[in-house]
């Protein structure tokens, strides 16, 4: 959990905020664990992904539960995933209580069955744009709603 520094300065929530969403994406490598995903959200958060040419839609899931369900599924879908996210613009709204942010990210992975694949060996390249609102409670920052619009998807074909 990250936790925001006591005395609000804005650069200390931005910086809890950065490490909240790089361990968002360290976790989501390691297999889509949904007991650590699930605490990085408030109880009434909102996990939604979608895509311009529907090639990259997995739902709207609210509410901490259902955030859950979602990511303990989704490891039978993605055998293997790596994600990038960079270019982090963080907005404090309100010093130690709210905050929005905005990502580019690219996400390299494996899919079970990938019906847009032209060979077995191809891998998805996603390029996409996390939009985020966070809310700290307790001194913790988590996500209260996380949007990814991913703006393009490739495959391409694994070496070695």
């Amino acid at each position: 959990m990250i936790s925001a520094a006591a005395d609000g300065h804005n650069r200390d929530d931005v910086r809890a905020i950065e490490l909240l969403v790089r361990h968002y994406a360290d976790i989501c490598d390691e297999a889509y664990d949904p007991d650590k995903l699930v605490e990085l959200f408030t109880e009434d958060a909102v996990w939604e992904a979608s895509s311009a040419q529907g090639t990259s839609d997995f739902g709207v899931h609210r509410g901490r539960q259902q955030i859950y369900d979602f990511f303990a599924g989704v490891s039978a879908q993605i055998v293997h995933a790596h994600h990038i996210v960079m270019s982090p613009q963080v907005e404090v709204i309100e010093p130690g209580t709210s905050a929005t942010g905005r990502w580019n990210t690219i996400v390299l992975m494996q899919l079970a069955n990938d019906e847009h694949a032209t060979a077995e060996d191809q891998a998805k390249l996603m390029a996409a744009v996390y939009k985020h609102q966070y809310r700290c409670e307790d001194g913790i920052w988590r996500m209260s709603h996380l949007h990814v619009h991913t703006r393009f998807d490739l495959r391409l074909s694994q070496i070695g």
